[in-house]
């Protein structure tokens, strides 16, 4: 599985240096976005919408910004449709071509960095890959495992929370 996942991450750093005309290898950025049925238990048990758009856009200028522009974001999710319509037309995002939650932790959490949405496995793929971590701050109703007040007292100062909204 390692081996594959180095393939794919080498294939999206030569696709990047080709696209941009560049001798430089990008930073490698996973984005997990998390959908199917997190959509409803979000709703349902801390009243709680999923992040959207508008906080996919401030996460990838983040790194856009930090970075000069030389970065190349990795995006794996369980609803790669909604990631298509989203995402794919950013040039510098490429899609997990993983057939398995498996292959897509070892792929987010072989990245430099990370952008996350909720759900254990964005924290965990972020915590895995080390380097800066994105979440979304979201307003929440109800206590959340993943939430700004759960990694400030983890002392986990590598995640930065950017607004959803």
């Amino acid at each position: 599985m390692q081996e594959k996942v180095r393939e794919f991450l080498a294939r999206v750093q030569r696709k990047w240096q080709s696209a941009n005309n560049s001798t430089a290898l990008p930073v490698l950025v996973g984005f997990h976005v998390r959908r199917g049925d997190y959509v409803r238990y979000a709703a349902r048990s801390f009243r709680a919408s999923l992040p959207d758009d508008k906080y996919f856009t401030k996460a990838l200028n983040h790194y856009r910004q930090k970075f000069s522009n030389e970065v190349a974001f990795v995006v794996a999710s369980d609803d790669k449709g909604f990631v298509r319509q989203r995402l794919g037309h950013h040039p510098d995002v490429y899609l997990s071509k993983a057939t398995s939650a498996f292959e897509d932790m070892a792929l987010l959490s072989s990245c430099n960095h990370s952008i996350v949405t909720l759900g254990s496995f964005g924290f965990w793929t972020g915590y895995l890959a080390g380097g800066e971590v994105v979440y979304p701050d979201v307003p929440l109703y109800r206590n959340y495992r993943f939430s700004r007040a759960m990694f400030q007292s983890a002392n986990l100062t590598n995640f930065i929370p950017i607004s959803a909204d």
